[in-house]
């Protein structure tokens, strides 16, 4: 990996990248440290948005200029998505109105192996859009869902999730990373111990790591995964992966006149085009990000999959920085008045992303987020960030939550511990 002080300039380089990231028009200057819940758009988006205004129509066809310029387009995202996440084929990527509306309908489409007898696990780290699913259409056929526990350190356990593992299990539904404590799953070696004890299908979401990693379903070896666009500094849309071999078992809402396979059947209705058109623009600056580095001077030869490679490896280093500069001066200057959930441990700074969940003793979660705002026009999050299971886990109602991306910098953590000195002054 090329020089971190490197690493870091390029990035800084790239916020003009990303027009609202100092500045809204609405609100003025403000910080925004909740890419957790949805990250900020890139440039590209808005770009590939306007073109596609102006030149499609809704139905994708084979004779007019319009129709097979509409069709292209869709035809493109598919590839563009199947490369970013490394799966074999383009028929393999549908698209839903988002990552939980995906998870359902893959949920519905396999509610024909949920008997009686069989069982599903769900995992209380995960976000409830791979829980919920699980729960509702597998509950209904009365199979059981066994809840694979959160071990002291804070990690998914293995031990908990082999021990609930049986030649009954249909489904394994597990993230990629924890949208509340940041650290991530180990998928390969997971679902390795999965599929040598069972023949349980594995779910992946994985919409908190595909902004801050590569993602390859090759290497982790699961049977479905799902992330979303609007983490990926594009559009509200949902991508599924669904593996080809597994088409067979897939019986999901249909219109009649949808053509019967994968992965047109799992697509009710008319594509949304300009949010095909954003999502483009987003993959196509992530499959490019790596090219303008420096150091890449061969990356012209380099196939687009290779290219998000490289591009997510960067992020992904660039990242470590960050997560380490929080950690070192949470540990210095606040330790003693800011919990922060999760690892913490340096050593171990490659197996997480730059999200922190964390509390004051002295506020409440909705009063830290407003005096963030307040006294230092600082966006964070409180709640349970859909990760509900967590936070009974911690036995809070609530937590906050401070979540980065590759267009922060050390300044955006200056801030926000300068906001935080001023907040317990404050109190």
């Amino acid at each position: 990996m090329p020089d971190p002080d490197i690493i870091y300039q390029y990035f800084k380089k790239n916020q003009t990248r990303f027009p609202y990231l100092r500045h809204d028009p609405k609100f003025g200057p403000r910080l925004y440290l909740n890419s957790g819940a949805g990250s900020l758009n890139v440039d590209n988006y808005y770009q590939q948005i306007e073109k596609a205004s102006f030149s499609l129509i809704p139905m994708p066809g084979q004779h007019t200029v319009p129709e097979m310029e509409t069709a292209s387009l869709q035809q493109q995202v598919r590839e563009l998505a199947a490369d970013f996440i490394g799966a074999l084929t383009p028929e393999e990527i549908s698209f839903h109105f988002s990552t939980t509306a995906a998870l359902f309908n893959l949920a519905y489409a396999l509610r024909h192996l949920f008997q009686k007898g069989k069982n599903c696990l769900v995992t209380d780290l995960d976000h409830f859009a791979n829980i919920s699913p699980w729960e509702t259409v597998a509950s209904e056929n009365g199979v059981e869902i066994r809840r694979v526990k959160i071990g002291p350190d804070y990690m998914l356990s293995r031990e908990d999730l082999l021990k609930k593992l049986d030649e009954n299990t249909v489904i394994v539904a597990l993230t990629a990373a924890s949208n509340a404590f940041g650290n991530l799953v180990p998928l390969a070696d997971i679902t390795q111990e999965i599929k040598a004890r069972s023949r349980a299908l594995v779910v992946v979401d994985a919409v908190h790591l595909a902004p801050h990693a590569p993602l390859d379903v090759m290497e982790f070896g699961c049977d479905f995964l799902a992330f979303s666009g609007y983490k990926i500094f594009g559009p509200m849309i949902g991508i599924l992966y669904a593996r080809k071999e597994h088409e067979h078992l897939l019986r999901p809402y249909r219109v009649e006149t949808n053509k019967p396979k994968a992965p047109y059947f799992f697509e009710q209705g008319m594509l949304p085009n300009l949010a095909l058109a954003g999502l483009k623009g987003a993959l196509e600056y992530l499959a490019e990000l790596g090219s303008g580095f420096p150091t890449q001077s061969v990356s012209g030869s380099l196939s687009r999959r290779k290219k998000f490679r490289l591009s997510l490896e960067l992020i992904k280093s660039f990242e470590q920085q960050l997560s380490g500069y929080f950690l070192e001066r949470w540990k210095k200057d606040f330790a003693e008045v800011m919990k922060v959930y999760g690892p913490a441990d340096q050593a171990k700074i490659t197996g997480r992303v730059p999200t922190f969940a964390f509390e004051l003793a002295f506020k409440s979660p909705s009063e830290v987020k407003k005096l963030f705002w307040e006294k230092g026009r600082i966006i964070i999050a409180d709640g349970n960030h859909y990760s509900a299971a967590v936070v009974r886990h911690l036995g809070k109602p609530a937590i906050n939550r401070v979540s980065l991306a590759h267009y922060d910098d050390l300044s955006s953590l200056d801030l926000f511990f300068e906001t935080l000195e001023k907040i317990i002054k404050h109190n």
